[in-house]
């Protein structure tokens, strides 16, 4: 792999004040990088100066083995566009005049498109799913639809690299998953070099190839994203309990109150919910014997809750169930899940049959309003 951008000691600030210095960084080639942080971190501040925007502080940035200080402005239209996060209001023009804009650096002085330019200008909203909005007024396109007309503008400049401040600001999830998805395709199939800022760090993580994490006016950690996720680095970014994160299916949980209110034995489809519905009336749970495979597993860990588990595919054994019923016969009601029984977790009926004899309280979720079962207990 061969870097694009290298940022070599640089500072970054405003009016010779730092606020995130001593970066060394390197951009790959054809790879989708996120800048994660809070707001005030540093990132657009970055982002800015990367594209020449704003001035460094210290430090140098090379694109391509040359000192970005060293290209003309046009010159570094055609090596790279710019997405910012404000909203662009442009009266009386439509999805393609807006995209054409990113033709200019190409076409001279007057700005005239050549048949040429008009094809390339097509080509990107085509890439951008947004080839139906090229005659529409841009003013009057929902958020998500000019963000893709913005995006098949900076395409439209055939740049190497494309630079985004939260594409997916203001936008709603499908949206969100829709510019993502056209970024990665671009950095996959066209070797474009993505940099983005997102504030959706389980997004960054499912698309992204590298994380660049800053945080107190430094980048505390950069790499590829499976390194970064597993260093447990994101938790002190945003300054997580360690157990709200969860790093294998990236999902982020409120954290389980403390307390014996539930312990639920098993999972189904439905199991996640559940957890989701304890936490969410700030009750406590406990939960097993789960394999360490389940997506439950991962839920109830990220929540901080009390979890009973076995190895991936291994059966269930007699010392888990052990475990297991020491502790749920503590708790104040026994919920059942209406989990399929096979030789590796059929030891969980076992479990469910000491706790019915010791004399606990024992529902079976399918016989219940779940919600109002919450509520009343």
């Amino acid at each position: 792999m061969m870097e694009h951008i290298k940022l070599k000691d640089l500072s970054v600030g405003y009016e010779g004040k730092v606020i995130v210095s001593g970066i060394n960084l390197e951009f790959i080639r054809g790879k989708m990088t996120c800048i994660l942080g809070a707001n005030g971190s540093g990132k657009t501040t970055m982002l800015k100066t990367i594209a020449k925007i704003i001035e460094k502080v210290d430090g140098d940035i090379e694109i391509s083995s040359k000192s970005l200080w060293n290209y003309k402005q046009n010159e570094l239209a055609k090596e790279m566009s710019v997405v910012l996060t404000h909203r662009a209001e442009l009266e009386n023009i439509t999805g393609f005049d807006v995209a054409s804009m990113g033709r200019y650096p190409h076409t001279g002085f007057f700005g005239n498109l050549s048949e040429k330019d008009v094809n390339i200008v097509d080509e990107s909203l085509k890439k951008c799913s947004a080839y139906y909005l090229k005659d529409k007024t841009f003013n009057q396109l929902s958020d998500g639809e000019k963000q893709k007309i913005l995006i098949a503008r900076g395409l439209a400049q055939d740049p190497k690299v494309i630079i985004l401040d939260e594409p997916t600001s203001h936008l709603d999830i499908k949206y969100k998953l829709d510019v993502l998805s056209t970024l990665k395709k671009l950095s996959i199939e066209e070797g474009k070099t993505v940099i983005c800022t997102l504030h959706e760090p389980d997004l960054a993580i499912k698309c992204c190839d590298y994380l660049v994490l800053v945080k107190g006016n430094k980048v505390i950690a950069s790499g590829k994203t499976d390194n970064i996720v597993k260093s447990g680095k994101l938790n002190e970014l945003y300054g997580l309990d360690k157990h709200q994160f969860d790093a294998q299916i990236g999902t982020v949980e409120f954290v389980n109150k403390s307390g014996r209110d539930f312990f639920i034995v098993g999972s189904d489809e439905i199991t996640t919910d559940i957890f989701r519905k304890i936490a969410g009336r700030m009750k406590g749970f406990g939960v097993g014997v789960l394999h360490e495979n389940d997506v439950s597993f991962h839920i109830a860990k990220a929540m901080n809750a009390e979890v009973f588990s076995a190895k991936a595919y291994e059966a269930v054994s007699d010392k888990q169930i052990e475990e297991a019923y020491e502790s749920a016969k503590n708790y104040k009601y026994i919920l059942t899940s209406n989990f399929r029984i096979c030789d590796i977790n059929e030891k969980n009926m076992e479990l469910i049959k000491r706790l019915r004899l010791n004399g606990n309280k024992v529902f079976n979720i399918s016989d219940i309003n779940i919600e109002e079962f919450i509520d009343d207990m």
